[in-house]
């Protein structure tokens, strides 16, 4: 990926591609078998996408995955980070490529600059990530998360859910409780949905942890993407945009701001196209459950009929027996 700084893309994509390296923490020979699959060998590789509203705590949360200070995090109202980065390190013998996203998922990004991000993360992640990490601040699950599990979809496509993992920030205010009965317990409809969708892909992370602690939650996650990455074969997350990315960065020759404009306008083609698919999906979905509906009344219509009869004869009983106590 580095290789793209040297060609005629390397203006346009300066300071998106950060030079530095990491090693991520080692895990102990026990943490390392309690996540080793019979039958399913990953590969040597693993791309992760991290993605969430603004002021979620993704770049803290990339530095724990990272176990060093790659990404600036700091708090405050505004997203720390402006352009697509990414870093690179190792984990349990593998190389782990961590691509951090500016805050394209909200409603009100619709710029320039947006699509920009987009095609730039789609050229750091090619062929395509293993793994979205949908961040959040534990009990802060609220309606700007949710504009941006859709626009995640709207950026990636509707498939998009099948491999992401959801991790909440702030694991300590759990108090030593279990993150399982929490989700059990909370009452945030949209959160449950979510999560049932991501078919139970969590986990959480305190931020400010190190040592045993910061590589035992590291291993939860490691553990949760490796079961998705067996759920998957190995198989990864891409379609028609990735594949325009590629083989731009296979190109030759040609003008640079010519091939630039080329992709960009791939990329808001790619990005429309999948937005209409979401509404359409939607929508197909909203009939299916009317026609489920109205399958279920005309299966169950006599005993709709029944209940109605026996409702208008205890209404005319009770009418007749206070005509009567008058």
């Amino acid at each position: 990926m580095e290789a793209l700084h040297g060609s005629r893309y390397g203006p346009w994509l300066k300071g998106i591609f950060p030079t530095q390296r990491s090693n991520l923490c080692s895990m102990s020979p026990a943490l390392a078998g309690r996540i080793e699959h019979q039958g399913f060998e990953p590969s040597s590789s693993l791309r992760i996408i991290l993605v969430g509203k603004t002021g979620s705590g993704e770049s803290a949360t990339r530095n724990s995955i990272l176990s060093q200070p790659m990404f600036e995090s700091k708090l405050g109202a505004q997203s720390v980070t402006r352009k697509c980065q990414r870093a690179t390190g190792t984990w349990n013998g593998r190389s782990i490529l961590v691509v951090d996203m500016p805050p394209i998922f909200e409603s009100r990004a619709q710029d320039q600059e947006v699509y920009e991000n987009i095609g730039a993360c789609y050229l750091l992640s090619v062929p395509g990530p293993h793994v979205l990490l949908l961040v959040t601040q534990l009990g802060r699950f609220t309606e700007q998360d949710a504009v941006a599990v859709t626009r995640v979809k709207e950026v990636f496509g509707a498939g998009a859910e099948r491999y992401m993992v959801i991790l909440f920030t702030h694991k300590e205010d759990l108090a030593g409780g279990s993150l399982d009965e929490y989700m059990a317990n909370t009452d945030n409809l949209r959160l449950r949905s979510l999560v049932q969708k991501c078919r139970r892909r969590y986990c959480a992370f305190n931020n400010w942890a190190s040592g045993d602690e910061q590589r035992g939650q590291l291993a939860q996650l490691m553990a949760v993407i490796e079961g998705l990455e067996r759920e998957h074969q190995g198989a990864f997350l891409t379609n028609e945009l990735f594949f325009d990315a590629q083989m731009l960065q296979q190109m030759g020759g040609g003008a640079h701001g010519e091939g630039q404009r080329r992709y960009l306008d791939k990329v808001r083609l790619q990005v429309a196209k999948q937005k209409q698919d979401l509404k359409e999906a939607e929508r197909n979905s909203a009939f299916k459950a009317l026609l489920r509906l109205k399958a279920w009344i005309v299966s169950h219509a006599k005993i709709f009929v029944l209940v109605l009869c026996l409702l208008i004869f205890l209404a005319i009983v009770i009418s007749l027996y206070s005509t009567h106590q008058h």
